[in-house]
């Protein structure tokens, strides 16, 4: 429930004389109930039509007047505070726009108290703040009604009531254990995850997590080593849920063997070969004379700040606006080949956010729509921005080449404009069945650093492959699928179809390097809840077409049977 929607102002008796004061001489509709002639009068905010309905349908003079204050609710229109007055056969029905003078409960009111002394409060009004105050209310375990305090001597004063009551379930911590061989673009197959969240009385939520690569169980794209650290933590307040976080990542690879007794270019030997997964191969040449085995060793350091805030609510629609800045630290270190990748940058982003639910007969067609751009803050350093020295280096060293490859870490640059699309949908089918639509895509001016990069393949796109199957500055993605929860021995599962399409490019590339490549998969999906809050889901999926690639070879590396994970919350 979190904070409940507050119901109309209920109904209150006056005088005649008062009603006779307050009306004036404003314009007045007559109805006839049961005998009985209702005069109304006052801002009741609704049309004559309206009125004319509500007086067709009540059967008793007080039905209608409660339902001419649902009808002024179910408007928009919160505290319409109707006042009326019994003479004879007559009853006098005045409507007075009535406003919040305080706050009672406790610091729930806090988020509320930008609807002090509004004129004409409206339900979107209070649902933009409420928003907000819900994320509070759901993090410390406590349900809020909302009932007013009208003053009896003015009843256009109103006092807004919040009432807590904490909810028997409420677990401020958890612990979250998971398994799985979802797979990395860098290194690993079978991963394990150690979560932690906290919620604080204030409404902050703490999260860290700590995941790491079992690399001896097989599949492990040669890594030797993997681990990555999270740690987060976000408040709401009245404005809107502002947070911190950081990460660290680790990982090392064992390259094999180079022999440095000729002269070769990069990607024409196995060393290249293996980074020209990552994106990494740097196709200098270089003359050897002895063996020498090659590893990888990389770390990533991340710092962000967020923002999100609430513009405009209402029961069936909400408009977010949100914002990010990120410092990022990428280092790759490949053996003799020295450091192939320095990327020191920050990057801004800006988006909004659209969720609306449309009525389809009984069904609700929910969607979302979201457009974001994200832009790089800082100009270029280290490896970053260097591809007209790279280039005059790789014609030096092979006096019969025209050109210099494209792709590569020098290429990249931190002065990079993108920007991400993305729509999703959801269409109730057949009792606890849904047909469901993800479109999502990156549309980038520049080759873009590697933690920018648009990256697809694994669990949540295309499972036909592991993760990095498709990669690049720009690309796409579309997901249609159709899933319907049943019960199996008392489990619930929810048993899933998909068809995936997605494709990927670099930027300023021409030739092969510049292709799009594209895959198209379909496959099925489980989830189920085991009981003792243990989730287990598996995906399968196989190609159906693709499109682009040099050739067989370099797809055959990154097929994957399924993908499973196991998730145990304490």
């Amino acid at each position: 429930m979190a904070i409940d929607f507050p119901s109309a102002l209920p109904p209150q008796q006056a005088s005649v004389a008062q009603i006779a004061e307050w009306a004036g001489t404003g314009s007045v509709y007559q109805g006839l109930v049961n005998g009985f002639q209702v005069r109304v009068s006052g801002v009741h905010q609704l049309s004559r039509d309206e009125l004319d309905k509500i007086f067709k349908s009540a059967k008793t003079p007080s039905q209608a007047i409660f339902l001419m204050s649902s009808a002024a609710l179910r408007k928009g229109h919160m505290l319409v505070s109707i006042q009326y007055a019994p003479e004879g056969n007559v009853i006098y029905v005045h409507a007075l726009q009535a406003r919040i003078t305080g706050f009672k409960g406790g610091e729930i009111s806090a988020f509320f108290t930008d609807l002090k002394d509004d004129p004409s409060l409206t339900r979107g009004e209070f649902d933009r703040a409420r928003v907000m105050a819900n994320v509070r209310s759901e993090r410390t375990g406590v349900d809020y009604s909302v009932s007013y305090v009208v003053d009896e001597n003015a009843p256009e004063r109103v006092v807004m009531v919040f009432s807590g009551e904490p909810r028997e379930d409420y677990d401020a911590t958890d612990l979250v254990l998971k398994f799985g061989n979802q797979g990395s673009r860098y290194v690993g197959r079978y991963f394990g995850d150690v979560g932690l969240s906290h919620n604080f009385k204030d409404g902050s939520r703490a999260t860290g997590s700590l995941e790491t690569a079992f690399t001896d169980l097989g599949e492990s794209r040669d890594g030797e080593d993997y681990y990555r650290i999270q740690l987060a933590a976000d408040r709401p307040f009245a404005q809107g849920l502002y947070g911190i976080s950081a990460g660290h990542t680790e990982y090392s690879q064992d390259l094999g063997s180079t022999t440095n007794s000729t002269t070769t270019a990069s990607g024409s030997d196995p060393i290249c070969d293996a980074l020209g997964m990552l994106g990494l191969c740097s196709p200098s040449s270089a003359t050897t004379t002895s063996t020498q085995n090659v590893g990888l060793d990389a770390k990533i350091n991340t710092l962000g700040v967020s923002g999100e805030q609430v513009l405009a609510s209402d029961l069936s629609s909400r408009l977010n606006v949100f914002e990010r800045i990120d410092y990022i630290d990428s280092q790759i270190d490949v053996g003799v080949f020295g450091n192939l990748q320095d990327e020191k940058y920050a990057t801004l982003e800006v988006g909004a956010k659209y969720f609306a639910a449309d009525l389809r007969g009984p069904k609700s067609l929910r969607w979302s729509a979201q457009l974001s751009v994200k832009t790089g803050l800082t100009g270029d350093s280290g490896s970053l921005g260097t591809y007209p020295a790279y280039r005059a280096q790789y014609l030096s060293n092979n006096p019969g080449a025209t050109s210099a490859p494209q792709v590569v870490p020098a290429a990249r640059t931190a002065e990079f404009v993108t920007v991400l699309p993305r729509f999703t949908a959801k269409l109730p089918l057949a009792d606890s069945g849904n047909l469901r639509l993800n479109v999502m895509a990156q549309l980038a001016n520049e080759q873009l650093p590697q933690q920018q990069q648009w990256v697809l393949g694994g669990m949540g796109s295309i499972s036909a492959y592991l993760p990095g199957v498709l990669s690049g500055d720009s690309g796409y993605y579309g997901k249609l699928d159709y899933a319907k929860t049943i019960a199996v021995l008392g489990i619930d599962v929810e048993p899933e179809v998909f068809v995936e399409y997605g494709a990927a490019w670099f930027e300023n590339a021409s030739g092969l390097e510049g292709e799009t490549r594209s895959i198209v998969d379909a496959g099925v999906k489980f989830s189920a809840d085991l009981g003792w809050d243990v989730q287990l889901d598996a995906v399968m999926a196989r190609s159906l077409a693709d499109d682009g690639f040099a050739s067989s070879s370099a797809l055959k590396v990154f097929e994957a049977d399924f993908f499973f994970t196991v998730k145990k919350i304490f």
